[in-house]
């Protein structure tokens, strides 16, 4: 790694706070070296602290792990012989990281955090608990059917060349058309652009996917991986199809599906077909409200094929107990989860 990178590195740690005694010691004597340096790491200094007054712990948290992982990912710079052009190189180099942290940043930040204190300031935000569905409709007479442990943000009047709006969690969205006004819902990471069509979206920040599956129209679906353009995918999908963002291999990909396996939660089914117990387990907090703890992680991985509509939760307990190879107890709003027999 060269120098320019190395020092990008530290420069990043130490706002994140995870800068070690022998990392702060490099850092310190490349601070000492010259002017030009501690003149460059006071105007990133400033750039990030007047982020931290906007914004709560964890949201900056989440904003620097984005920009370290940015820097991480970048090429490194051949160094030049010339030891002027050498310093204008580097100077370059820190003067991108102070755009990603600040210019750059920001913007992704309102894009990808939402939900922060900080983003939320002006918009209508409307929460859908655990065990509950919500159904909103908007001033343009566009629904939106929000599942369990769920939340959406949204300007009132829908004002501006485009009607935003952004999601965490799940929502089918029955859009009305307007041409001239595309409907474009926000996610983490994900874009979903339409004119007017109907669609579901399941993008909970936990899960390893975010799923976007088409009923009627056709859909926009565009995956942004940082903030430069080189950074983003897009698909358009149409009924029957499903695009699926994997969050861990960052891999982007369409299949044919039958959708309305997808919009079953609407109407209180449950459709699990080899389908891991610990996804289960969310899809039940979702849907009933109510936590669970696996009292053997080995059981996360326990595939489980079963259909339910409508039951009482304890019921279909009942039934996957008697199916699969674990037991359970409910106490209260806790469903412990353990190896067969163990309850």
């Amino acid at each position: 790694m060269t120098e320019m990178n190395t020092m990008n590195q530290l420069i990043a740690k130490y706002f994140a706070g995870e800068i070690s005694e022998d990392e702060m010691g490099q850092l310190r004597g490349w601070l000492e070296s010259s002017v030009e340096n501690k003149l460059l790491f006071d105007d990133l200094k400033q750039n990030w602290e007047s982020l931290e007054l906007q914004s709560s712990p964890n949201d900056k948290s989440r904003v620097l792990n984005r920009v370290k992982a940015k820097i991480k990912a970048d090429e490194p710079i051949v160094e030049k012989e010339v030891k002027r052009l050498f310093v204008r190189s580097w100077y370059r180099m820190a003067a991108s990281v102070i755009v990603a942290i600040s210019v750059g940043t920001l913007a992704w930040y309102q894009i990808n955090e939402p939900f922060s204190t900080l983003n939320t300031l002006g918009y209508e935000v409307s929460d859908c608990e655990a065990g509950m569905q919500k159904e909103i409709l908007l001033v343009d007479g566009s629904h939106v059917f929000m599942n369990g442990d769920s939340r959406v943000k949204y300007k009132k009047e829908l004002s501006g060349d485009e009607r935003n709006i952004f999601l965490e969690g799940e929502a089918f969205f029955d859009v009305a058309r307007n041409v001239k006004k595309p409907f474009v819902i926000g996610l983490d990471g994900a874009e979903v652009k339409v004119l007017g069509t109907s669609f579901n979206i399941k993008a909970y920040p936990e899960d390893k996917l975010m799923e976007t599956s088409v009923l009627t129209g056709k859909v926009s679906f565009k995956h942004t991986h940082g903030i430069w353009e080189k950074d983003q995918e897009s698909m358009f999908l149409v009924p029957g199809q499903k695009g699926v963002i994997n969050h861990e291999s960052e891999e982007f990909d369409q299949f044919n599906v039958d959708n309305q396996y997808d919009v079953a939660w609407m109407k209180n089914k449950l459709i699990f077909n080899n389908t891991s117990l610990l996804e289960i387990t969310k899809t039940l907090y979702r849907m009933y409200g109510v936590n669970f703890k696996l009292t053997d992680g080995s059981l996360e991985d326990l595939k489980i094929t079963a259909d339910f509509e409508n039951e009482e939760l304890e019921e279909i307990m009942k039934i996957l107990e008697m199916t699969s190879e674990f037991s359970y107890k409910m106490e209260n709003d806790l469903v412990f989860i353990g190896k067969k027999d163990e309850f």
